[in-house]
């Protein structure tokens, strides 16, 4: 993910975690969700943000993060006012 998907990472950290992140690393991970060290305009901050469900594999951790990355694209594409 740090090396490959940085902007993937940047777009999870705004999502789901509020931060208002330039750059993001995941830092650890596990079958609940993984942590992440955020530079922010604020500084650094680190957040946890938790899988949509358990990934009890390594091909079921990509499989949500998949997921979680078109769904963050899908929200972060609608105005601010959609409902």
């Amino acid at each position: 993910m740090n090396a490959d998907h940085g902007d993937a990472l940047v777009l999870l950290t705004k999502t789901h975690a509020g931060l208002e992140a330039e750059s993001a690393t995941m830092t650890s991970v596990d079958r609940l969700g993984f942590h992440v060290r955020a530079v922010t305009p604020a500084g650094i901050k680190g957040a946890r943000i938790a899988f949509l469900r358990e990934a009890k594999t390594p091909g079921d951790t990509r499989s949500v993060l998949v997921e979680m990355v078109k769904q963050a694209r899908q929200n972060h594409a609608l105005p601010t006012n959609a409902y």
